[in-house]
């Protein structure tokens, strides 16, 4: 796994840093690529006022390098590895991926 340069996971909770380490690299690996983070922590405005990036929750991981369907094939196996602590959602440049844990965690 790589981080892009500029990007952080200083501050980012160890849920979200195993989950890349254990799930999320092991998933890209299969389809070919080596995951790359390209948001974590860093001082960047988010879009969304209460993005989990401000928190430690969230990473995004690069996705350009796979083609449409491979994109949606890695989606359901990220959603179905990952399971319910955690969102993954496919954005137009990116994977987003935060840790959301169920009441009773």
């Amino acid at each position: 796994m790589k981080v892009k340069i500029g990007a952080s996971i200083n501050r980012c909770r160890p849920e979200i840093l195993i989950a890349a380490i254990t799930v999320i690299d092991p998933i890209f690996n299969l389809y070919g690529e080596e995951a790359v983070i390209t948001s974590g922590t860093e001082d960047v405005h988010h879009t969304a006022k209460r993005s989990r990036h401000y928190s430690g929750d969230a990473l995004d991981f690069r996705h350009r390098f796979f083609d449409t369907d491979t994109k949606r094939e890695i989606l359901k196996e990220l959603k179905k590895e990952l399971g319910g602590h955690f969102v993954v959602i496919l954005e137009k440049t990116h994977f987003h991926i935060h840790f959301a844990p169920v009441y009773g965690y």
